[in-house]
């Protein structure tokens, strides 16, 4: 450092122009450090100001320590696809290949699980709470191993779903069960409770019901409307759901909290 320091002492103007740089730089590091500082200072603030408020709403789950759950999660190369205003709860499961139209909702608890073959929701339709949703690497009905759920449809709390298929305009009571290859048709309905086997169909127009399931009665052109407006009002209710919560979680910050208190 000594040499180079005499080398620009022989030549004033390169000494002028080095030395320029060098505060150059030193300011713009010190500028980077001090905008850093205040973007932590804005962060504490908004979280300082988030438990203020939920401490007068006598909530008090920012007390929660460390938790690794991701409602919206890839699996390599399988992405979710969510459409606009679709409904997520925070606590459900959405992972791998799975595909849901816009302004669907699902509900708490709920997993959507395309790990081995593909999973598409439609527009309007609602997965009740703790509701599971699989596909399957192979149908042994000979059937698409995906699962399809279509438009305006209603799977109740607490079912189960594996590579079936639910058509449009369609309900499934809560504590359902459809099995690899069954099928709910368009415009019809699987009372609560009831087992789909393998390979079964619930005709157009037809309410089914048991275990294993069979025909109960004939559906009335007012139930099927009523079909429809269930499913909006769902999603009516979804966005009031959504309203409470905000975009980002809070947990990376207590990670950062954990780790800062190991050192």
């Amino acid at each position: 450092m000594a040499a180079q320091d005499a080398a620009l002492e022989r030549q004033p103007g390169l000494s002028v122009v080095c030395r320029g740089l060098r505060s150059v730089v030193c300011r713009m590091a010190m500028l980077r450090r001090a905008v850093s500082s205040v973007g932590r200072g804005f962060r504490e603030t908004g979280q300082a100001i988030e438990r203020m408020g939920m401490r007068a709403q006598d909530n008090w789950l920012f007390q929660e320590k460390l938790c690794r759950h991701r409602a919206v999660m890839k699996i390599f190369d399988q992405r979710p696809k969510i459409g606009a205003a679709v409904f997520v709860a925070p606590n459900a499961t959405i992972t791998g290949s799975v595909e849901i139209k816009e302004s669907s909702t699902v509900w708490y608890g709920a997993v959507l699980r395309g790990d081995q073959s593909s999973i598409y929701v439609g527009g309007y339709s609602s997965i009740g709470d703790r509701t599971v949703v699989q596909s399957s690497a192979i149908n042994p009905t000979g059937f698409s191993a995906r699962t399809y759920i279509g438009d305006y449809v209603t799977i109740g709390q607490g079912c189960l779903l594996r590579a079936c298929t639910v058509d449009d305009n369609s309900v499934v009571g809560d504590g359902c069960i459809l099995q690899e290859g069954s099928l709910v048709d368009r415009g019809a309905m699987l009372e609560a409770g009831s087992l789909l086997p393998s390979g079964a169909r619930v005709p157009s127009g037809e309410v089914y019901g048991g275990s294993p399931a069979s025909f109960v009665r004939k559906l009335q052109k007012e139930e099927l409307t009523e079909f429809q407006m269930t499913a909006e009002a769902t999603t009516s209710l979804a966005a009031k759901h959504a309203d409470e919560f905000l975009p980002y979680g809070t947990m990376y910050q207590l990670k950062e909290e954990m780790e800062g208190a190991k050192k």
